[in-house]
Order: C-alpha cells, then structure tokens, then sequence
C-alpha cells in the first residue's frame, strides 16, 4: 500500500552488527569517525543581523511572519534552536499559524553567513541531522566559514507536524504489510481509507499544506530572519526538490545552491517511481558483482543472475510465509525489501548486506534484515515508529504529484515496474491508493518555471550509481535551469558529497564559501 519514497531520509544509526560502520543511511555512511571534538567546537555567534527584505512576489500581508523575531537558545541538537511561526495555508494570510523547528552550528571560524541544509525524504528531520552533518559529512572548511542551519520542514519531527494516529499497528497495515496487486486492491483500498482517517483526524487541514512548494515559501522566510539577502543553501536527495522550487519561486533570493542526488522535478510520479526501481535494481546487480568477485565472505558462488533468482526466491517466499527473527516480528516481502535497499544507498554498506544475505542463506532467519528494514522506517524494536518520516513521505508525495488514478494505467506501470526491476517493481505498484483515500486539496499548487531565470548559478551534482535518484535526473535538472552547472561523480551512492569524498567537497566547497563556478561537466572518480 505505501506510495513509493522519492529518495530516502538521511538518519543517523549505529547497527547492533559484527562489523564497524557508523554514519549516515541516504546519502553515503562514512566508514570513518572524526577524532573527538574536530568538528562540535563552535565560536560564539556573531552579531545576528535583522529580518532581510521580503520579495515583491510575496504579499505584504505575509510581512508580520517576515518581521518576526528569530530568538536563539541553548539546545541539544546544535549551539543553539529557534521555533519560527510561518502561515499555514501560503494563498490565505489569516490562516493559523504553524511552527517551525530550527537548529544552527555557528561557525567555527569567521562566519561568511548562513547555510541552510535539508537531508531529504521527504520526511527527513533536518534538526536531528544536523549533528551527523557536522560528523560525517561536512568538511571542516565548511564548518569554519559557514553558520549550518538544519531545520524540520512543515509537518516534520519537531515542527507542527502530520500525524496519523498512534496506532501503530495501523502503520504497519499501511507500510509493511503486503504489496498492492490487482488481486488485492480493495482490501488495500480499505486499509489505506483508515489511514486517510487517522491522519485526517489527527492533522486536520494541515494535510494539504505540506506541499514542497510551501516549503520553500517558508525557508525564503528563514532566510530573511537569518539576515540574509540571498539564500546559501546545501540539499540532499527530495532536498533538492525543495531547493530548485525554491529557486522557480525566488530565482532573484538565490544566492549559492548545491543540489546533491537530484529529483528531476519535471518528471512524472510514475516515471518517477519506475526510474527509481530500475535504480534499485541496477544496484544490486553492481553490489552482486563486487561481493561474487571480491568478498570471500558472500555467501553467493554462482552468477549474478543466479544471485539475483535466489534473492527472488527469498522475496516470494516472505511474501506468504515471513522468515523468522529472534525480535518481536517476523520478516515479510516488504520488509525484506526495505532491508534490501537501505545499505543499497552506498556502497559503503554493502557489507551489511552481506551479512543480512549470509545470515538468510545459513540460517534461514533473518535478524540483520530486520534491522536494516527499520532503520530504514525509523521503527524500534518494539515495533514503534520513533518518527513521522513514513508519514509525511505519504502526504508530501501525494501533494505533489499523486500517480494517476485510471486502473488501466495503473496496471501498465505496474507492468513495467515488474518488467524493469523484477526484484523490487512489485513492491512499488498501485502508488494511487494512498492518494486517493487521502483526498487532498491540491488547488493551490501552481505550475512553476523551473528554469528559474535570473538565478544565480546553482551547482547540481549526479552520482553515475546512485540507485535512489538516477544520475540523468541531475543530467536534466542542470540542462533545465538556466544557469545550472553539473558536477559528476563517478561512484556507487546516493549523494555525493562528504569530507571523505575530497574531489566533490572541494569542488563543492569553493563554490559554497568563495562562489567560484565550475565548468560543465566537470567528473570526480
């Protein structure tokens, strides 16, 4: 039943495994773990400067969110926090307000101004990844010249958030349950009707008003709180949706953009999901490779596609008979499935895989699987979902583009999921139901130029392998925008960016900290 993530939250775990790798699942896991305090030692703030101008685009009755007052305090998730208020609906100026939760790490040097960043999702607490910024990804360059602001969009983690319920045994119905097929769409339709209630019932209106395009509404708002003119701003996977509508909203407020792991926001929901699970199964054939011909610890001695038919097996017979854990929960088809593709994200963590594979092959159980499934799902092992990142990643994609509700076009995706990603395509088909039930008012969505004229030039960087956002997603986006440069990165992750990676950080960070533009084309290796 679940609508299909666009790209996956970037969330910080440490998995309870027999091998060492702590970091960051959705955009590349650092293997490597800075000495103590390289990068949480942080000056004291600088004079904050006052609210920046409101653009002309947006109406003068906004101006009370624009001029209120951004009051810093000591927090545990960065030097300091802020809740800043911004309207709940963008086309209705007495609408209630909404709050907005935001976390900043000042610089370490002399800061040069503010930085905004977003991890992606959509779901994804820019909040909590602040801190796994700092540790493992950012470049100490970057700490020392920038203010880092990570902040939790609308509807997310410790903003007003979207709710839907708190049962969660009616989230599992809803994410994990079984795969959407023609045979079972009604009593898929029935459960995904009692999640649109739950999440009605707990959200209210605001469920039509976490569009991305109201995201980006409200970060110009930041921006000007912040004191800045422009808008400095580093986005990860869907965070790259919110920054080139940012830049079709407010092409004049762009100051330096990086957009890493490109959703192509021309591109349809369906074609979307399709391209994302070719993805996915292009990653397993290049993990496949790599643990057939390099580990001595795969558990796989045949062909690639003789792997890949067994992986097959494994996920039809889950789909009716779970494989059994020592936990609370067995694990099913989709369950596996998200096990699957979460160390798929790098090739950092492939060796999770293998030994989620290994474990499957030796024992017919499935612990490890277990875990990488709910850490991908943000859920513990009580069975309790410790965010609203599944939640918001329904809503929000439904917003913005719902697949088509005709069944006969949703049979044919569903054909060529099947038909170009054979293991995963089944569990990505019918994204429609969910949309549907949901019902949401979509009316003030509006058709963007996202050429984004006038704007400062935005780097746009693709990773050759990444298997969440395609690497021709950013190949089009860079094409699209009229003053888009690309920075390829030939690699096996979804994301480039990271001080472990010097050839994009430095690229990346001379363009940030000293606006210094790069040819197109440009490749790192």
């Amino acid at each position: 039943m679940p609508v299909w993530a666009v790209a996956l939250t970037a969330v910080v775990v440490a998995l309870a495994l027999n091998i060492a790798i702590l970091g960051t699942i959705g955009h590349g896991i650092a293997t490597l773990i800075r000495s103590a305090g390289s990068t949480n030692q942080s000056s004291q703030p600088q004079e904050i400067p006052g609210p920046a101008a409101r653009p002309d685009s947006v109406d003068a009755a906004f101006d009370s969110y624009y001029t209120q007052t951004l009051d810093w305090e000591p927090c545990d998730d960065g030097d300091a926090c802020a809740t800043i208020q911004v309207p709940s609906d963008w086309s209705d100026p007495d609408s209630a307000s909404i709050d907005l939760e935001l976390a900043i790490h000042y610089a370490t040097g002399t800061s040069h101004g503010t930085l905004f960043i977003n991890p992606g999702g959509p779901g994804g607490s820019g909040v909590d990844y602040l801190t796994s910024f700092l540790d493992y990804t950012a470049t100490d360059q970057l700490i020392d010249n920038y203010d880092i602001v990570g902040f939790d969009p609308r509807g997310v983690g410790d903003s007003t958030p979207i709710r839907c319920g708190d049962d969660s045994a009616l989230l599992d119905r809803a994410f994990i349950a079984e795969p959407t097929t023609a045979d079972n769409i009604d009593k898929m339709r029935d459960i995904a009707n009692q999640f649109a209630e739950a999440c009605r019932a707990s959200s209210g209106s605001l469920l039509d008003h976490v569009d991305t395009q109201s995201v980006a509404r409200d970060l110009d708002v930041m921006r000007a709180l912040a004191g800045q003119d422009q808008l400095d701003y580093l986005g990860f996977s869907y965070g790259t949706l919110i920054g080139s509508t940012y830049a079709a909203l407010f092409p004049q407020q762009v100051g330096r953009m990086v957009l890493d792991g490109v959703i192509d926001p021309m591109q349809s929901a369906a074609d979307a999901v399709i391209s994302q699970a070719e993805g996915f199964e292009q990653s397993l054939h290049a993990y496949l490779t790599d643990c057939i011909d390099n580990d001595d610890a795969c558990p796989f001695t045949g062909s690639v596609d003789e792997a890949t038919a067994e992986i097959q097996g494994w996920l039809a017979k889950a789909d009716s008979q779970p494989l059994p854990t020592d936990g609370r929960d067995d694990v099913n088809g989709i369950m596996m499935m998200y096990g699957i593709i979460t160390p798929l994200y790098s090739s950092d963590n492939w060796a999770y895989l293998t030994k989620a594979f290994a474990e499957i092959k030796d024992s017919g159980t499935a612990n490890v699987m277990l875990l990488l499934a709910n850490s991908y799902l943000e859920r513990n092992d009580d069975g309790e979902y410790e965010s609203n990142s599944m939640e918001v990643n329904v809503a929000v994609n439904c917003l913005d583009d719902p697949q088509p509700s005709d069944m006969g076009e949703q049979e044919k995706i569903a054909r060529e999921l099947n038909e170009k990603s054979p293991t995963f395509g089944r569990y990505m088909a019918y994204g429609n139901v969910t949309c549907e039930a949901l019902a949401q008012d979509r009316s003030g969505i509006e058709q963007l130029d996202y050429s984004a004229p006038s704007a400062a030039p935005i780097l746009v960087v693709g990773t050759t392998g990444d298997p969440a956002t395609p690497y021709q997603n950013a190949v089009n986006l860079a094409d699209l925008l009229e003053s888009g440069m690309l920075l390829t990165d030939e690699g096996e992750t979804h994301t480039a960016y990271t001080y472990t990676n010097s050839c994009v950080a430095s690229i990346v960070d001379d363009y940030l900290i000293y606006g210094t533009p790069i040819e197109d084309g440009v490749s790192c290796q």
